[in-house]
């Protein structure tokens, strides 16, 4: 009794952020284990040990979290990559570094990468979630561009073609990578694949 007492204003008082990380890590766990069509709200809440409620406290709907769930990816992957570029003023070193970090991310989260790939194309087919797949893209594309603005600042570089193009470019590039490197699991090809991708993009740098 004084145990159910005690622990229930703890669950109230969760700031709400605590208790949608808890949700997007419950949700990334079930998908895991059953795949995109097992996360249903009960499933996910059960699994983060909350009450069903507390799931339409944090998300208005599950298509919200599954934007969550992908925004917190692009988030991560793109901190990986530009962290990487720092200082560089030179283009084919700043994107090798900006690309081998991103495969690094990839490399080091294999699961989570095919779950999301997959958490994609399902939203892709699922009518109500279809513009997800668009609105994601056009995300990691614009934060690209921005951070491609930010470093080309800095370092004095200037680009033969827009900086969206050269973004669009380095997406493209990124995700076939990515996918490429599941499907091998070869290193030395990939690695070999980023010197080819920065070398040719490098050489859109104004001399």
């Amino acid at each position: 009794m004084d145990d159910t007492s005690t622990s229930r204003p703890t669950r109230r008082h969760q700031p709400v952020e605590v208790r949608r990380e808890q949700l997007l890590d419950a949700a990334v766990s079930v998908m895991r284990a059953g795949g995109v069509a097992a996360a249903t709200t009960r499933a996910v809440t059960a699994q983060a040990g909350l009450p069903h409620g507390a799931f339409h406290y944090c998300f208005d709907s599950k298509e919200e979290l599954v934007a969550a769930i992908l925004q917190r990816e692009l988030t991560a992957s793109l901190r990986d990559a530009w962290s990487a570029v720092d200082s560089s003023t030179d283009a084919r070193h700043g994107l090798t570094a900006a690309l081998t970090a991103y495969v690094d991310h990839v490399r080091q989260r294999p699961g989570d990468t095919l779950l999301l790939e997959e958490l994609t194309l399902t939203a892709a087919r699922t009518d109500s979630l279809a513009h997800l797949p668009r609105w994601e893209h056009t995300q990691y594309v614009d934060h690209v561009r921005d951070m491609l603005e930010t470093w080309s600042t800095a370092a004095g570089l200037r680009w033969t073609v827009p900086l969206t193009a050269l973004a669009e470019a380095l997406v493209a590039a990124s995700s076939g990578l990515a996918t490429s490197w599941l499907a091998s699991r070869d290193d030395t090809a990939t690695t070999a694949a980023v010197d080819a991708i920065a070398r040719g993009l490098a050489a859109l740098a104004e001399r």
